[in-house]
């Protein structure tokens, strides 16, 4: 076996970020991702003012937070009011981000003013890992030439007499990040069970007590269903262990890959249905990487000529 010399891996990382592709699959994925942002997972301002009201101090504050509040006091910025403007101001800055006018400005913004509504929220002590997934996405859409197609940029930039890039190398390494960043969350909670568990967690039990627990908190029928099936237990269990472990090899079987990303969907649909799971932006990110990553459908790939 032929080991790979140093310019070939180099070459190698080179086009797993910066293969030249269509700038109409990120600019979907920027409408798709904004959409979501602005009209589903957006943090809600009851939620902000109630955690704000109701601790005169932060309890665990965010990186984010604690930079903001190095500049501004706690007392002036953290008000009712403020955070009421800084909310409606971030929910603006997405409508613009979402029909593309000013994006390269206007994007960032909104990414990064989605990052502080989250980490204000986490800043009260309820931590939880399922916002970073999309909060990378959304950022990494935000510094790359998604609003070249689909938007009101493109459409001034041609009846000023230019033309839109049809096609760029910066057009695929925020797709290229999600999916590696879904694979290193996927392989990393897979090891969890695996290393704390063992066995014992694919014995089918494991499952059966957590579904049953979360199923009837959550009044789901469906679950506490699925929770009385041992062998169904087992099979999901296994199941559960095979794509998280095996999610990653999506990375290296291009072809195959969209094979995984439908069985991402599923898997997080599953785990909705049957334990009231919330994980919308991991499901967003899967949902958008099945739709617009280096898919034909949208506009046909590129012919590079030969070098």
């Amino acid at each position: 076996m032929k080991i790979p010399s140093l310019q070939e891996l180099a070459e190698w990382w080179d086009r797993y970020w910066f293969t030249p592709a269509p700038t109409v699959n990120l600019a979907l994925a920027r409408v798709l991702a904004v959409a979501a942002q602005v009209f589903w997972l957006f943090p809600s301002l009851d939620e902000q003012l109630v955690r704000l009201q109701s601790n005169p101090h932060f309890i665990h504050p965010q990186f984010l937070i604690r930079l903001v509040a190095t500049v501004f006091p706690r007392e002036t910025w953290f008000t009712p009011q403020a955070i009421t403007v800084v909310w409606w101001s971030i929910k603006a800055l997405g409508v613009l981000s979402l029909v593309g006018l000013f994006t390269r400005v206007v994007m960032p913004l909104f990414a990064l003013g989605s990052w502080f509504l989250v980490a204000h929220r986490f800043s009260y002590g309820d931590v939880h890992h399922s916002e970073a997934m999309f909060a990378f996405f959304l950022l990494s859409l935000s510094l790359s030439p998604c609003a070249e197609d689909l938007s009101l940029d493109a459409w001034r930039k041609r009846r000023a007499g230019g033309a839109p890039a049809q096609v760029s190398p910066l057009a695929r390494w925020p797709f290229a990040l999600a999916h590696l960043l879904l694979a290193m969350a996927y392989v990393s909670t897979g090891l969890t069970k695996v290393v704390f568990g063992g066995l014992r967690w694919m014995n089918g039990y494991t499952l059966q007590s957590r579904t049953l627990q979360d199923a009837l908190g959550r009044d789901i029928p469906l679950g506490i269903w699925v929770a009385q099936q041992h062998t169904l237990s087992i099979l999901l269990s296994v199941g559960t262990i095979i794509f998280e472990l095996g999610f990653v090899a999506s990375l290296f079987l291009p072809r195959w890959r969209t094979a995984f990303f439908a069985a991402a969907l599923a898997f997080h649909v599953g785990l909705h249905l049957v334990g009231g799971h919330g994980f919308f932006g991991h499901l967003t990110v899967v949902l958008i990487l099945l739709i617009c990553y280096d898919t034909p459908w949208l506009r046909p790939q590129p012919r590079l000529a030969p070098a």
